[in-house]
């Protein structure tokens, strides 16, 4: 049989990505049609190495290291061999050891490439968001990659990278959100709120942040939550806030003040329905009511928005908040097809 010399260049360009399907149909056939044997064999002698574009081993390897290679490819025993011009040479068929060794290369390079695509993707994932967004009257409830829960309020958004679960577990919040956390995993549950990120211990925790608003509130249900103020060096710790216990944070001042509370009523109440109100402003509740009802509520005189109101509204539609509002303040308060106008 007329043997046919091989392409060392064509199996480079291989080896580098940047073969043609035409160039594969070559290589395949060096590989597998035995008219090729010998200039495989003298190719993988020779440079069995740096055909793979290494150069870390001697121009010929040694006796005893290229046996062991041999070894792996065939047993030993079973590969007679006779001296040649000073070089150790099987004489069994030298195009299926050739054949072993490109593929095992390739194997490799193939695994780099694939380490190398994952973390492209990882990259590229890192910087594509899933954004959940509701308007006025909406709520909803999400299940997290990593099982965790998330009721997201009124007028709030909520977003995290597709490595979530993967690289990170970090959320972006604007609003409000009650979040119940599913633990067993390495990365560390955190939900950053302007410029404070709340990093899970417990369970269960709300977190109240309004950009029109300068107080972050928040409040633990179960378990307990680390709060960090990222303005602070290294991102200091602003406190450790357990069971029972709402932490509220001015954005302005940046100062914190830590408060129990009576029961976990309180916290994330408008889950079920229930919006409680501690002397607080007729203009903050009445944002609230805006948000929580889809109305609109306009003051006759801006004086009215400064009256303090300490109130509980259970499950009521927004015409009874409304009739709660005027009983507990004594104001009088007129609702059209637009608006509300309190007086």
């Amino acid at each position: 049989m007329q043997q046919q010399p091989v392409d060392k260049t064509l199996l480079r360009l291989y080896l580098n990505g940047q073969c043609t399907q035409e160039q594969l149909a070559i290589i395949q056939q060096y590989l597998y049609d035995p008219a090729y044997q010998e200039s495989l064999r003298e190719l993988m002698l020779m440079d069995w190495q740096q055909v793979a574009g290494e150069t870390f081993m001697p121009e010929e390897p040694p006796v005893d290291d290229y046996q062991q290679f041999l070894a792996l490819v065939e047993p030993a025993a079973a590969i007679p061999v006779k001296e040649t011009k000073g070089k150790l040479m099987p004489l069994r068929r030298w195009w299926q050891v050739a054949a072993a060794v490109f593929i095992g290369t390739i194997g490799w390079i193939g695994w780099q490439w694939q380490q190398n695509e994952k973390h492209q993707q990882l990259v590229k994932r890192e910087h594509e968001w899933v954004q959940f967004h509701n308007g006025a009257g909406k709520r909803t409830m999400i299940v997290l990659p990593d099982s965790s829960q998330v009721y997201l309020n009124a007028v709030s958004s909520l977003q995290y990278n597709k490595n979530f679960g993967i690289t990170n577990r970090n959320l972006l919040l604007e609003g409000e959100a009650y979040f119940i956390v599913k633990h067993g995993w390495k990365q560390p549950f955190s939900v950053r709120s302007g410029s404070i990120s709340t990093v899970d211990i417990g369970t269960a925790f709300n977190i109240r942040y309004r950009g029109t608003d300068p107080i972050v509130k928040v409040a633990v249900a179960e378990g307990a939550v680390n709060v960090l103020d990222h303005n602070q060096p290294q991102g200091g710790l602003l406190s450790l806030l357990t069971k029972q216990h709402q932490l509220d944070f001015d954005a302005r001042t940046r100062h914190a003040i830590v408060h129990a509370l009576p029961d976990t009523e309180p916290v994330a109440g408008w889950r079920q329905g229930i919006l409680a109100f501690h002397k607080q402003s007729l203009k903050e509740v009445a944002a609230e009511l805006e948000r929580y009802y889809d109305i609109h509520i306009r003051f006759a005189q801006p004086r009215t928005a400064d009256i303090l109101i300490t109130t509980t509204i259970h499950n009521a539609t927004a015409a009874e908040a409304l009739n709660v509002i005027s009983i507990t303040t004594g104001v009088v308060v007129e609702k059209t097809e637009k608006e509300v106008l309190i007086k």
